[in-house]
């Protein structure tokens, strides 16, 4: 997408961004992509001092301007961005895949937001069951590549709304780009399994691997060996019951699926459904498969915890829509610099004795360089200058590893309703 049509589809009005301004439309995008979650003015000083240092000495640029900038900005912007981005990704075909399949896991999570009467009003609220103090939150729900670490498409939403409902919306987003020679096989946690959604998904081609609860229909709990395949009625009083939750399949749709009982180490057996043969899948690979979707868990823990995507610069929907579209596509440049500096190592790693048997690039390093390192590469007109910026900056990646162990687990903290990030908690340096 050219510079003009990204403008074009991204301004709330037609008059917008047709001015010159201190900050333009496309410094305006980078300065949201490279927010670090400062106090705003400290922001947009240290901006002008690193990219745009002559303007910086000659003028001011205050928050407020700022925010009259950001009102006429759409957060579609950096889902365009981030749109193109995917497609580049998948276009020549040279991707990590399982088995032939892209392999995705979809599933949601709970945004905490500024706690003021438009965000309850806009996205809903959860409450205690003591006082009634109402606290804002919203509904995120990703689609991620696990093998390749990208978000493909996500969507902030109520936090009432229904996460099969918005499973679907990404699932129809997946199927806009057009990429009918990719396979797509997705993991579910157990809250997505129902007939209306698996048969949604195999009318649409899907393939799919999703863990279920033991009290999903009786042919299911009923089957006797640990992988057979069982066809599922949808009776008339199964359609009703179906209608009431909103979902909708006609009396007399049969839908077939393959159960698989897996053991776990404490004993406890795991049923999972999947409409993907055993010639495709053997029953001793379904257990490791599913486990592979612990990615998106722990995607969803760098956005909250390294790049502090619910750290919100404002209060209002729009800026509040700003802010997490734009960490999610930077989460994702994040990912392709990481997974070339990696690619790199490894080329370089590969004769040598080292005590370890894989590294990585540290995370850390990664999020704390990137948003920097990246504005400078935008910004920079002269083609062969920016590679040679990319090019150090993979350099300054592979100087930073972590080795890998594998096996390791942790325990799981519940977070208290509390906000972690106010705006009182906003760092000032």
């Amino acid at each position: 997408m050219k510079g003009d049509e990204l403008k074009k589809k991204s301004r709330k009005s037609e008059k917008d961004f047709t001015r010159n301004r201190k900050i333009g439309f496309f410094p305006l995008l980078c300065l949201l992509i490279r927010m670090v979650r400062k106090s705003t003015q400290l922001e947009l000083d240290e901006f002008r001092e690193m990219f745009m240092p002559d303007s910086a000495k000659t003028t001011s640029y205050t928050k407020q301007s700022f925010s009259e900038a950001r009102q006429k900005l759409s957060p579609v912007a950096f889902t365009l961005v981030n749109d193109e981005l995917i497609c580049a990704f998948y276009e020549d075909g040279d991707f990590k895949t399982y088995k032939g399949f892209r392999l995705l896991a979809i599933d949601g999570s709970v945004m905490e937001l500024p706690n003021t009467k438009e965000t309850q009003r806009m996205y809903g609220y959860a409450s205690t069951s003591k006082d009634g103090f109402r606290v804002a939150r919203a509904l995120s729900s990703h689609l991620y590549d696990v093998e390749n670490r990208l978000v493909i498409c996500t969507e902030l939403s109520r936090y009432d709304d229904n996460e099969r409902d918005m499973a679907k919306r990404n699932v129809e987003k997946l199927l806009s780009f057009e990429q009918q020679a990719i396979r797509n096989l997705i993991l579910f946690d157990r809250g997505y399994p129902s007939a209306d959604f698996m048969l949604y998904l195999q009318e649409k081609g899907i393939s799919y691997l999703m863990r279920a609860q033991g009290s999903f229909y009786k042919e299911i709990r009923n089957t006797t060996t640990p992988d057979e395949v069982v066809s599922i009625e949808i009776t008339k009083a199964r359609a009703k019951e179906l209608k009431r939750q909103g979902e909708f399949s006609p009396a007399g749709t049969v839908l077939h699926v393959r159960v698989l009982k897996v053991e776990l180490p404490t004993g406890e057996i795991e049923v999972l459904l999947t409409n993907v043969s055993a010639n495709e899948l053997s029953y001793e690979e379904s257990k490791p498969l599913y486990f592979k979707r612990w990615g998106i868990e722990t995607r969803f823990d760098t956005h909250k915890y390294k790049f502090e995507i619910e750290k919100f610069s404002a209060e209002t929907p729009q800026l509040i829509e700003q802010d997490f579209y734009a960490t999610v596509l930077v989460s994702n440049l994040a990912s392709i610099f990481e997974e070339e500096a990696e690619e790199e190592m490894c080329e370089k790693n590969r004769t040598q004795t080292l005590k370890y048997s894989e590294y990585r690039i540290n995370k850390n390093i990664l999020v704390g360089k990137l948003r920097n390192r990246l504005i400078e590469m935008v910004l920079e007109e002269d083609d062969e200058k920016k590679d040679v910026l990319h090019a150090q900056f993979l350099e300054e990646l592979q100087r930073n590893i972590v080795p890998v162990f594998d096996g390791r687990t942790f325990k799981r903290e519940k977070q208290s309703k509390s906000n972690k990030f106010t705006k009182t908690k906003r760092r000032g340096l």
